[in-house]
This record gives structure tokens, sequence and C-alpha cells, in this order.
């Protein structure tokens, strides 16, 4: 057996529920594996807020269970390689992800990010140490963790949505990936249209590079749309709140040929009715979710390249033992509020 780690982690006892426990049992190291000491994690306002609410991932009873162990973006330095891993080595940086298996039996790993050591091995995961990305020198590590929702966005932006110079691009949720998905469709030469219900996260799009952005709070989308389109536009729409009636108005007001990409996580059931959707406007419907390695590494070398910008994605750092307060202003500003980082 290989060596076990304990340390602190940050638990949701229950719903509206952080605390930070100590002496949590981390997963088995083996040969294939590699130890991060965290230095950053990054709160997910998507998928980890859900949970934080109660809400979720699975259908299947018990599948997921309070108390629970939260995130899946951590960023530390490499403290111990196993024999078999050649891409890393003691002393580099790196940001891990999705560590599903092998945890204290006392909490539900989803997905067990904030953690004081991330154990990344064949105990925790099927990719084993391949999980951990080397992130280049110099590059600021409270933004490093953003970087996988930067890859989320990136799957479903080079694998379904194929944005093209010309193109009109309407991205509705400013959250982490909304924002990384405007930059990715301009960056291929699309004009890009962003939509929220709040200002500052309009505010922050701008700087993501938006070139229109929709007050939802105070404007219907949909009408907006229609007078800064022509006919045939926006070719491209992506989802990114989660909502299922959002992405219904979507589907039953994109264009001829339209594309939809679905990018959040949608919790409740979705009504399509195909004849005046899909089939009616021979419309493309695609949904992706998740990131991989290579996906990480790609985004490192676009903002090493100036081209992905995610500094104004950070929102505010907190120390990892104000994580109770840290859920509670992210939960109770979400106007504020695009992600929050842990600084360890």
């Amino acid at each position: 057996m290989g060596r076990r780690y304990t340390g602190r982690a940050i638990v949701f006892r229950k719903p509206l529920c952080a605390e930070v426990h100590e002496g949590v049992l981390f997963p088995e190291m083996d040969d294939n594996g590699v130890v991060l000491r965290t230095l950053f994690s990054g709160i997910s306002r998507g998928t980890e807020m859900d949970l934080y609410e109660g809400w979720t991932h699975a259908r299947p009873p018990h599948s997921q269970w309070y108390p629970l162990l939260p995130g899946y973006m951590p960023v530390g330095e490499v403290i111990e390689v196993g024999r078999a891993v050649g891409h890393l080595k003691v002393g580099d940086i790196a940001v891990g992800s999705n560590l599903f298996t092998g945890f204290d039996e006392r909490y539900c790993p989803a997905w067990a990010g904030h953690t004081e050591y991330a154990v990344i091995s064949e105990h925790s995961h099927a990719l084993g140490a391949r999980r951990a990305v080397p992130v280049p020198a110099g590059m600021d590590l409270r933004t490093a963790s953003v970087a996988l929702l930067a890859a989320i966005a990136y799957h479903g932006i080079s694998a379904k949505v194929s944005p093209r110079a010309g193109e009109t691009a309407l991205v509705i949720g400013m959250g982490g990936i909304g924002h990384c998905a405007v930059q990715l469709c301009k960056a291929a030469g699309c004009r890009v249209i962003a939509a929220d219900l709040s200002e500052y996260r309009l505010e922050q799009a701008r700087l993501s590079g938006a070139d229109v952005t929709v007050p939802c709070s105070r404007t219907d989308l949909w009408e907006a749309v229609a007078q800064l389109c022509g006919e045939g536009e926006p070719q491209i729409i992506i989802e990114v709140t989660g909502e299922p009636k959002v992405l219904e108005d979507c589907l039953r007001h994109a264009p001829w040929n339209g594309r939809v990409h679905a990018q959040g996580m949608y919790l409740q059931p979705l009504s399509l009715y195909m004849p005046e959707t899909l089939f009616g406007r021979n419309l493309t419907f695609t949904s992706t979710v998740g990131e991989q390695p290579d996906m990480v590494a790609r985004v490192f070398e676009l903002i090493l390249a100036g081209r992905l910008k995610l500094d104004h994605l950070v929102s505010r750092v907190f120390r990892v033992e104000q994580a109770p307060q840290a859920y509670e202003w992210v939960y109770g500003n979400p106007e504020q509020c695009i992600t929050a980082v842990f600084e360890w």
C-alpha cells in the first residue's frame, strides 16, 4: 500500500454549511501518482454552488451525500512523484482536477478539490498523474485554477461549436465559463454578444472582449437580440446559466441553421419539441461537460500567447480558514462574483 496523507479539507457538512475539517484521509499514492501541496483552489459558482445549496448531480439514491468534499480546481507545488511519472518533478507547480475515489469514507468526494494535499493517483482517478497539468513559470497562481473553467469552455468551443470568423455568437451567462467562451469566440473572429442579469459581470464581459452586452435584468433578451442581429443571426448561441427555461428559449429563438450549445449544468428536465426546434429550423444542438488534461495545457498556451485573459475573473481571494464566510459571500452576492479563490 502506498503512502496516505491526512490534512485539512473544506467540507459541506450539510446544505448551506461549509466548514474546515482537520485530519481528513486522502487517497493512496502509487507509482502513477503525484502529490500536490495546495497553494490555491478555486470555487466554481456553477457545479460547486449547486452542491452547497443541496442540489446533487446524480439521480441514483445516495450517489451523493453529506458531509461532502467539494471543489475540483486545486493548484499546488509537487511534493511527491510516482516512479512511472515523467511529466512532473518535485518542485513543479501543477493544477489538478476531478478526484473521484479513495477518500476518507466519512465523506462523499464531490469532487474533493479544496484539500491541503491533492493526491492524484490511480486510486483517485483513472488517468492517475496525467490529471495533473504543469503550470507554466511566471503564471499568476491565483488565476491558474480558473484555467480549468477555461478548459471546460475550450472543450465546447473546439469540439462542438467551431466558431468561424464573421459569425455572431451570443453567450448567455457570464460566469467563469461564459467569460472564457466569449474570449474564445472573439479569438476566432466572431462578433460576440454577452448577456447576463448582473451589471458587474457584464462590465467584466467587456474586459473579456464582448462587443455588445445585454443586461437581462432590465432588457428583454430576445427583443435586444432581434435589434442587434440581422437575418440568420446569431449563428451561435452558447447557454451557460444551467437554467432549462433559458435553454428552451435559445432553441425557440435560434435562426435557421443555428447552432445552440448547452454548456451549463442542467439539474431539471428540459422540454424539447423536436418538430418546432431542431427539425423545424435545421438546428444543431450540442453539449459538452468537463475537460481533459490536453485542453488545460492548450488553455495555458493561449494565456501565454495573450489570447486568453483570466485575472479579471477572480472576484475575491479568501484564506482557507474563511471558508464559511467565503461560501456565504458567493451564495449571497451572485451579482458581484464571477469566481472566488482560496489561499492555503
